[in-house]
Parts: C-alpha cells; structure tokens; sequence
C-alpha cells in the first residue's frame, strides 16, 4: 500500500531524480539545480507518494509572500509535479493534491499558484487568473520602443558589483516577490523557468550618469542550448522609462529574432511606452491556474491593497452550494461560482467588475516569470 506524506529533505534527491527522469534529457540542468526553492535542503513543504522507500510520485510546494502595494499575501507555488509511469492512473496526484490544498490552508495560505491547466487541476476549482498585455519584439519594433523610452541612461550586462543596486530596484516594486538579496542572486543563477525552455538567463543593468544601477531586464535567451523557444523576458524592476530600454536593448545586443513580453495589467507606465510605440499587445491571462484556498484570508491579507485605495473591502462566504456571497458597500451583495470570484478578483477587465464597484482587482506578479516553480 502506497504512503502519501510530506517528503522529507533527505529524500529530495529522490524527488529531483524522479523529476530529471520525466522533466529532463541530456541537454538540460537537474531539476535540482534549476529548482533549488523546491530541492534544496530545508523545511520541505513537498508531498510524495511512497511504495516502501521508493518515491513514485511527487508534488513540489514552496511557500512565497507577495508584496500588493501594502498588502502581503501568503501564497504556496506548485510545480515538478511527477509520478513514474509505472503508477499512473491510480488516482495518485489527486490524493496529494488534496494533501497539498490541506497543508496551504493549515499554513494560513490565502492562494495555491499551480504551474499547469490540466484537467487534474481544472476539474477541482483551478482557474485561470489575472491580465497581462503579451507582445513581440523584433528588431524595428525594438527600436520604436528605445526611442519611446529616450532613455539616456547606460545600459550593460549584469556584473556582481551589481547585486546591492539589483536588490534595492527589485525591492522597490509595488507587487513582486518578497525576496531576499541571496534569494535573488540564486533565482539568477537556477534558470528556473529558462532551463524548461532550453534557454539561459542574460541580465542587464541600466546605469543613470552617475554611475551604479538602478534597473534591470532578466531575458531567457539562446545560450548553451541550441535554441529551440522564442526569447522571453522574465524579470524587471526600475522605471518604465528603463525598462522599456532594456528590453529594446536585448533584441539588438543578443541578435534576437523575436522576444516575448508579458506585461502586468498594473505597470502602467510600461504599457504606455509599448502603445506609444506602435506596439498592440494581446491581453492574456498570468500563467498556469490559481485555487482560492481561503476567501476569508484573502480578504484578511488583501485589505491593507483595497484600503489604500479608498476602495470597500469585501465580505466573501463560501455557501453550501459552492458559490461565494460576496458583500459589498451599500448593500450591493452578488452571487459568484468559484471561477466567477477568482475572474472578479485578479481581471480588472472581468465581466462582473460591474457588478462590483469600488472592488478593484488585486495585481500579481508574473508566476512564470523568476520564481517560476
């Protein structure tokens, strides 16, 4: 009979083999480089299944704080979820996701971010979540977005001198990842979502007159892999203006034929510069899918966001029937299915945020993005 608990750190190498095994071939970094929040030693949040001692399957949780303005949300990440083919389609996955949704909301967790939109996440009230603004850059688009930004600031390849002004920028943003100045430098180097791609991390800085930096662009380029995926731009943090250049800088320095961009419905700023040069992004949604797993924390977590804004903060009950009763100022109360809520939550272009005024919706940050789990 198979064993389903928390994996303890001494069998994460048993874990990241496992994973290697489905996720990786010759050409790539282990998981276990690639995924150090997940697979590194520590107090692991991970669940497996275990025939005797032989891990079959496996499910990687990493706890993470989001900083929302002056909200902070306790969220999980998911990813590296794996079981050998051997014991599939025993129902296994399921089991340890529901271990996993326990162990998220025992931890006080108000969200649970999973790195697919397969069905074994979708059919237990996994939603897609959030707006972002998607689009290309080529080489003439590049230069019609550098010569929007006119930014006259120096722009180079990230150096370790660097790591201090790259923290502080970063640590400036309004919505991101809590992190650490260690934790940074080892997102960098893990090429977490970049290795899936069989891509690698080029990181540039922009420098005002004076020296030093104050933004940075993280880009997933063709390196060591023959490269197969479009570049893509993971990672920024520093004025639009700078980011704007960056970015514009990366397809001319690295010779890039495409890179792709994701930009939250929140930056402002940047979106402006995109449009003014006469690039039309595509809205999309954030990556993978979210499950709300406590209405009540999210609400708790999420006040000090909608107060700031002079906005009403809601009341939202889960009912018998499964929907959410969500209360609002002035009496407005409105009725939402699971999916319903997360799309009034996170898409400021939902169909029901008339229905509810004076809810604004919480940004994120992009979870395929550096912290990619």
């Amino acid at each position: 009979m198979l064993e389903l608990r928390l994996v303890h750190t001494d069998e994460l190498s048993q874990a990241a083999a496992l994973a290697d095994s489905i996720f990786r071939d010759a050409e790539q970094t282990s998981m276990a480089t690639a995924f150090p929040a997940i697979f590194a030693p520590g107090c692991s949040h991970s669940y497996g299944a275990f025939d005797g001692e032989r891990l079959v399957s496996f499910m990687g949780l990493v706890p993470f704080v989001l900083q929302v303005g002056p909200a902070k949300l306790n969220v999980f990440s998911m990813g590296a979820v794996c079981t050998h083919p051997d014991y599939r389609g025993q129902g296994i996955a399921g089991r340890l996701l529901d271990l996993c949704k326990q162990h998220a909301e025992d931890a006080g967790a108000s969200l649970l971010f999973i790195s697919g939109d397969r069905s074994l996440y979708t059919r237990v009230h996994c939603y897609p979540f959030g707006r972002a603004e998607r689009f290309a850059l080529d080489a003439d688009s590049a230069a019609r977005l550098a010569d929007a930004a006119a930014d006259s600031r120096q722009r180079r390849p990230y150096t370790p001198a660097d790591v201090f002004a790259v923290q502080q920028a970063a640590s400036a943003r309004s919505v991101a990842y809590e992190q650490s100045l260690t934790g940074l430098q080892l997102l960098l180097g893990a090429e977490a979502y970049a290795s899936c791609v069989k891509l690698t991390h080029q990181t540039l800085v922009a420098a005002p007159e004076q020296g030093g930096a104050d933004a940075f662009a993280v880009i997933a380029a063709p390196g060591r892999y023959p490269g197969k995926a479009p570049a893509l731009a993971l990672d920024w943090a520093g004025a639009p203006e700078a980011v704007a250049a960056l970015l514009a800088d990366a397809v001319t320095r690295y010779g890039l034929p495409r890179l792709d961009a994701a930009v939250g419905w929140h930056e402002h700023g940047l979106l402006e510069l995109v449009k003014q040069a006469g690039i039309s992004p595509e809205a999309t949604g954030n990556g993978g899918t979210v499950y709300l797993v406590s209405a009540e924390q999210l609400v708790k977590q999420a006040a000090p966001y909608w107060e700031a804004r002079q906005a009403s903060v809601p009341s939202i009950a889960p009912q018998p029937d499964g929907t959410y009763r969500v209360e609002l100022a002035e009496g407005n109360t409105l009725e939402l299915a699971p999916g319903e809520l997360i799309s009034l939550l996170f898409d400021p272009a939902s169909p029901h945020s008339k229905d509810a005024l004076g809810l604004l919706p919480i940004p994120l940050p992009n979870t395929y993005g550096l912290h990619f789990v």
